[in-house]
């Protein structure tokens, strides 16, 4: 989504706004507002909340080091009492889930037909303590001003990561007794990105995720639905 919109500059400055519901019991969806922060150079690159080194680049594949930060967070003040209570959680032993940095490298293969892309990545801040793997094909549309870019993929949470942010201790539970432990999952999705072009200089974006949960994730008690949605939009502008 934060890519440039109709070959403009390396620089892109401004302000992006996003709204996830990442179905967690009793939680309302999650509202911030971030510095928006594009930069594409020759080695160096930095998209928002990732960045990196292009290790390879060609006309139609590119290869990238690739530092990212990761969107999954749970604040247990954030969660239902009553909610979490009814699934044999104590809200007050909850402790926090944080986001995890992620290291790795980032692959893309342009085509006639589409995108494909993969990444793979652990995780390095000590949260998570596991990997994540993703793929994707994206097919970007242009029309006069505006971009239009569907995708699908799909993200594989090593065992590590889904016991993090979705897994019960039994120091967490209501009587002492009950864990909740899920193994290494697999997440499909789907997206739809725009990108317009006001002017030169000045760009709009939004994009729209929707993931669905697999029963490992789903059956957690720290969730109360099988899906996950976001939404982002901004503005910049390039020099």
């Amino acid at each position: 989504m934060m890519a440039p919109v109709n070959g403009a500059g390396q620089w892109r400055l401004g302000v992006m706004g996003a709204i996830s519901d990442d179905a967690y019991a009793g939680a309302d969806a999650n509202t911030s507002v971030l510095p928006l922060i594009y930069f594409d150079g020759r080695r160096l690159f930095f998209h928002a909340t990732e960045g990196g080194v292009h290790l390879y680049r060609s006309g139609a594949f590119t290869l990238d080091a690739l530092l990212s930060l990761g969107g999954q967070e749970m604040d247990p003040d954030d969660l239902g009492r009553r909610e979490l209570a009814a699934a044999g959680v104590d809200r007050d032993r909850l402790d926090d889930r944080d986001r995890s940095y992620y290291a790795g490298l980032a692959g893309a293969w342009k085509t006639p037909f589409g995108v494909l892309g993969a990444r793979a990545q652990t995780d390095i801040s000590g949260n998570a303590e596991g990997e994540r793997y993703h793929g994707y094909y994206a097919y970007p549309w242009q029309t006069g001003d505006l971009r239009i870019t569907p995708s699908l993929g799909v993200t594989y949470l090593s065992g590590r990561v889904t016991d993090y942010y979705f897994g019960v201790d039994t120091n967490e539970s209501l009587d002492g007794g009950y864990a909740y432990y899920p193994d290494a999952a697999l997440i499909p999705g789907v997206g739809l990105d725009l990108a317009y072009s006001l002017n030169r200089d000045w760009a709009v974006y939004a994009g729209l995720e929707y993931q669905h949960y697999p029963d490992d994730i789903a059956d957690s008690p720290l969730i109360e639905d099988d899906h996950a949605v976001s939404f982002q939009s901004g503005i910049s502008y390039s020099f």
